[in-house]
């Protein structure tokens, strides 16, 4: 059991983990667990490294507080990595995400939520944000969301920037056999002063289940940012096959 749950959280982790290095827009759909009760905490520490034609040394931190009731869903993710290589580091990010969802109703939840990241080799120095918004569930497996949130983005080599955006998502699971599970996310977030500076961040996948227990889900990201940080690219595609096991 003990060994079960640990292959899932290091799964859950590990593809959260490559979110947060890359996008600036975080799936937090992926990390809501609404049918969870009570209290429960996870930790992971990792450190692993090598010596010799190539110095590598890697560091890792991640945890997760889930406080859940009938109607609260209270949880909190924590993470930082660094990775060095030959006495350089190609790796250094820093993510907290804090959130509350009180349900109204079967429909309408209200949601508040706060968030910080330090992504420096991406240029990002600090990336604060705070908001609120409603969640609308008009189906088991559809949800909408509506909200606002202040963003404070100081970048290396460029102005810090201040903005409010608007926050919309939409999610959907749509069942295509008893095995198969089409998956997507999308965010859309334009700045409420000139809509014309906009993120969004679209993932799909394939969940296909192999076993009771076991999963694999062929995905694929994009992000977009119309201002990204100097010397990137406005838009990142990925695509790779992911994971999962569920005790």
């Amino acid at each position: 059991m003990f060994k079960a749950r640990n292959i899932l959280l290091l799964c859950f982790l590990s593809i959260f983990s490559n979110q947060i290095l890359f996008a600036q827009i975080v799936n937090m759909e992926s990390a809501r667990k609404e049918n969870l009760s009570g209290f429960h905490f996870q930790a992971n520490l990792g450190l692993n490294g090598s010596s010799g034609t190539v110095d590598r040394t890697n560091y890792s931190v991640e945890t997760r507080i889930d406080y859940n009731s009938d109607n609260w869903q209270r949880f909190g993710v924590f993470s930082y990595k660094r990775e060095e290589k030959d006495d350089s580091i190609t790796s250094n990010n820093t993510f907290f995400h804090l959130r509350a969802v009180r349900k109204v109703n079967s429909l309408l939840s209200l949601e508040v939520f706060t968030q910080l990241s330090e992504k420096p080799l991406q240029k990002i120095k600090r990336r604060e944000l705070f908001g609120a918004g409603v969640r609308l569930s008009p189906y088991k497996s559809f949800r909408l969301g509506l909200g606002l949130f202040n963003e404070n983005e100081e970048r290396i080599l460029s102005d810090t920037r201040k903005t409010t955006r608007l926050n919309t998502y939409i999610t959907n699971d749509f069942k295509i056999s008893d095995t198969a599970t089409f998956e997507s996310t999308l965010y859309v977030q334009p700045d409420i002063d000139d809509f014309s500076e906009i993120r969004s961040f679209f993932v799909t996948g394939l969940r296909l289940k192999i076993s009771e227990k076991f999963s694999t889900i062929i995905s694929y990201e994009n992000t977009y940012d119309s201002s990204p940080p100097p010397n990137t690219d406005k838009s990142n595609s990925f695509y790779g096959i992911k994971f999962s096991f569920e005790y």
